[in-house]
């Protein structure tokens, strides 16, 4: 597996590394592990000291979210496929855990039966959809954002970012994509296939969408769509991914009682703060001594 971590400037080096140790420790693979640094303030080079068989790619110049973030990941992505053999992909942020044994293995498991899925975790369609804790995602943003600026007088407002979405969402749209489509962000598994599909198609990164406001994993579902791939669900009732926007989607208890493997976010469930969760789960790891190397 090759995992793809990215680092921004606001960054808690204690809650980095702390996702860190938990890939490490439940992801028991032969593993590659690939950061972006994006932080300005040399994050990459004290992660380098402290794990020294990760591969660090630098941004010189500030990337950013949306487009930018985009941007950032084709970059990593196209360094897995240009330089490591892999089964699966993770790409997760530094406010996500691992909790469970070996997610890599069910991703696999889903590419091999499925292998036209391009990209899978938390699969959002239509205006919202309810998770397996009852919380309800309202996807109205994405599906509005991206008729305006590709159908509408709106695609001026950003010429290059949005002439350039336009392109690639008729491509999309010509291979059954529907407004909004997409696998939630945070934490994600992408297949190979559909990453070395991108690649020779000049894909990793597209330059033009450096200022769109589509955010990367939307742009990432739509290409799925482009490269002629389909979005898997791997959230839904026990299936690995616990996952919401700003907070965990469930607690604690409830996401173990639920099996779920990769969870997001940290930063708070009710009264628990970030280090309280992150404490709780660590504390699950306490005691055990099997590592494998980055």
């Amino acid at each position: 597996m090759v995992v793809v971590l990215p680092v921004g400037p606001d960054a808690n080096m204690h809650h980095v590394t702390d996702t860190i140790e938990s890939i490490l420790y439940y992801c028991r693979c032969n593993l590659k592990m690939i950061i972006t640094d994006d932080s300005q303030q040399n994050t990459g080079a004290l992660l380098k000291k402290m794990y020294p068989h990760v591969d660090i790619l630098i941004n010189k110049k500030r990337g950013g979210l949306n487009g930018g973030l985009y941007i950032t990941l084709g970059k990593a992505f196209k360094h897995a496929v240009e330089n490591y053999r892999f089964k699966t992909l993770l790409r997760i942020d530094t406010d996500a855990l691992v909790i469970g044994e070996n997610p890599q293995a069910d991703a696999e498991a889903l590419f091999n039966n499925y292998p036209n899925i391009g990209i899978a975790g938390l699969y959002k369609y239509g205006n919202e959809i309810i998770d397996f804790n009852n919380n309800v995602f309202d996807n109205r943003w994405p599906r509005n954002y991206m008729f305006d600026v590709t159908c509408t007088w709106r695609v001026i407002k950003r010429p290059v970012a949005n002439t350039t979405l336009k392109k690639y969402f008729r491509l999309a749209f010509a291979n059954g994509y529907e407004l909004g489509q997409n696998i939630f962000g945070g934490a994600y598994f992408l297949n190979e296939a559909f990453l070395i599909s991108l690649a020779n198609a000049g894909m990793l990164p597209v330059y033009g969408l450096k200022n769109s406001r589509m955010e990367e994993d939307h742009l990432y579902s739509l290409f799925a769509k482009v490269a002629g791939f389909e979005m898997g669900d791997m959230a839904s009732g026990n299936l690995p991914f616990g996952v919401f926007w700003k907070r965990l989607p469930a607690s604690p208890e409830t996401l173990l009682d639920r099996e779920k493997k990769i969870i997001h976010s940290t930063h708070a469930w009710e009264e628990m703060n970030e280090d309280q969760i992150r404490e709780y789960f660590k504390d699950r790891r306490t005691g055990h001594t099997t590592r494998v190397s980055a």
